[in-house]
Parts: C-alpha cells; sequence; structure tokens
C-alpha cells in the first residue's frame, strides 16, 4: 500500500517539526527569487490596471465633450490643427529613429531567463535531495544554507545538468503534438533526480546515460502519475495564500511541499535504487 496524499504531508510536517527556520534558511535564494516574480508581476498588473482606467476615463470624457459640444477654448483656438498634426508627425518620426524607444523596453536581456530559470532549476534539485535525506534520517540530517549548492561540484553538476536538459527537450517536444501529452510525460520525468541521487550512493553514475535515469522514472512513475498530479493540485490553495502579502508566505510553501514530494518519492520507491543494506528490513516489509 501506498501512503495517501494527507499521510505524505503529514510525514512532512513530523520530518521539519522544530526545523522550520533551517528549512526556509536551506531555501531562501529560490524563494526570494519566486518573491521577487509575485513583486513585480503584480506591478505589472497594477500598471496594466492603471492605463487601462486611464485611457476608459480619457475616452469617456471625449465622449462627454462630444456630446455636450463644449467649445475650445481661447488658447486652443491659437493653434491649428495641421500644426498640431505636423508637429506630431515629426515627433513620432524622431521617436522612432532614436534610443528613447529602446530605452523603455524593460526587462533583461532574452538570454538571462532561460539561465535564470536553469540555476534556480540546479538549486531546487539539490534543496530536494536534501529534504529527501531529511525525511529518511529526521533529526540526524542537518539543513544548512550551503545545502542548496550541493549540485555544483564536479561529480554531480553534469549529469544533473544534462538530465534537465533532457527532460525539458522531451517534454517541450511532447507538447509540441499537444499540451496535455507534454503534461503527463513531465510527470513520468519527475523522478529522474531522486532515482540518480539514490544509484550515486553505490554506483559509479558517470558510467551511465541521462536517459538511464530518465527511463526509470518512466518505469517507476507508471500508474503514479495521477497521484502525484493530485498531490500539486491539493497545494494551489497553499501557493494563493503564500502569494498573498507579496509572496512572504512563499518562504514556508516551498519547504513543506519539496519535503512531501521528497516524502512521496521515498514512499514510491520502497528504496528499490538503494543498496539493500540501506534499506531498513523492517520498514521494507511492512510498506506494502
Amino acid at each position: 500500500m501506498y501512503k495517501t496524499s494527507g499521510q505524505l504531508k503529514q510525514e512532512a510536517k513530523d520530518s521539519l517539526r522544530g526545523r522550520w527556520k533551517d528549512a526556509v534558511i536551506l531555501n531562501l535564494v529560490p524563494s526570494l527569487l519566486q518573491i521577487l516574480s509575485v513583486f513585480l508581476m503584480g506591478l505589472i498588473i497594477a500598471g496594466i490596471i492603471f492605463f487601462v482606467s486611464m485611457f476608459t476615463a480619457s475616452s469617456s470624457f471625449e465622449s462627454f465633450d462630444s456630446q455636450k459640444g463644449i467649445e475650445r477654448t481661447n488658447i486652443e483656438q491659437l493653434f491649428d490643427e495641421d500644426f498640431f498634426d505636423e508637429g506630431l508627425t515629426e515627433w513620432n518620426s524622431e521617436y522612432k529613429n532614436s534610443n528613447f524607444n529602446t530605452s523603455l523596453q524593460v526587462g533583461p536581456p532574452s538570454f538571462v531567463t532561460p539561465i535564470m530559470n536553469l540555476v534556480i532549476s540546479l538549486l531546487m534539485v539539490g534543496i530536494s535531495f536534501t529534504f529527501l535525506d531529511v525525511v529518511r534520517k529526521r533529526e540526524d540530517q542537518s539543513m544548512e544554507f550551503k545545502d542548496a549548492f550541493r549540485i555544483f561540484n564536479g561529480v554531480d553538476f553534469i549529469p544533473i545538468f544534462l538530465i534537465n536538459i533532457l527532460t525539458y527537450v522531451f517534454t517541450f517536444l511532447w507538447t509540441l503534438l499537444l499540451v496535455i501529452p507534454g503534461i503527463v510525460k513531465r510527470y513520468s520525468y519527475s523522478q529522474s533526480y531522486f532515482i540518480y541521487k539514490d544509484l550515486a550512493t553505490h554506483k559509479d553514475v558517470r558510467t551511465m546515460g541521462a536517459t538511464s535515469f530518465i527511463s526509470e522514472s518512466k518505469e517507476l512513475m507508471k500508474g503514479h502519475k495521477a497521484r502525484l498530479f493530485w498531490l500539486d493540485v491539493s497545494f494551489i490553495g497553499w501557493y494563493i495564500l503564500g502569494s498573498i502579502p507579496f509572496g512572504i508566505g512563499l518562504l514556508w510553501v516551498n519547504p513543506y511541499v519539496q519535503t512531501t514530494k521528497a516524502a512521496f518519492y521515498d514512499d514510491l520507491s520502497k528504496g528499490k535504487f538503494l543498496l539493500a543494506e540501506e534499506v531498513d528490513e523492517e520498514e521494507e516489509w511492512t510498506s506494502f
């Protein structure tokens, strides 16, 4: 038998009990980037609402002005319409040919976003590895800020990087067919990183291709993709609540979600990718 979503969440809470401060610090960098994204999105939405309201108000005023037949003031009558048309045309021409238009294009260069997403995803992998250790070892496993960067070493970086790139490419190609197959495949590949972590404890993973871990994940997730999907759905409310106060709540929501997903993998794999002696015999037999 496999654990329910409620049981997995309770296991995550038990694993983090008394250690939420450490969990927040461990997850600090990606959480702050998320909070920044929420804040910027709020500014963008507020700006759009402001300009739409201004445009609506301007249109309403012009409609009212035309209906009432308000006469132009003496100052307006000093100028001829042709003067305005010519001046506006000349200004538009100079504006388009100047660098002023380019300077208004706010946002990072196009190549920055993919690089930033890649760095964040690698950080999240390292953090999820630590939370998996916490689920298995509880208080015996430390949680430190530096653990978020555990992937950036000479051993794990290249394999994890290749898994990341391949899962993205495969998911993207499936999405080209239809959106739904892309989502399904995303869940099929979701356990690749955890499988790599477990196999790396007793195998030379550098001799294994990145597709090996993806294939193992596909096999492991057969019949369980819907379980993980509904587990994700159950966190939507938490993400909404965490995003309301400028995203500050995400500092606690993210560790909770990641620890729950680590518990999901631990329950699903049941030590399949670990050495036999690393699995508690009693737990192995009572988990079925």
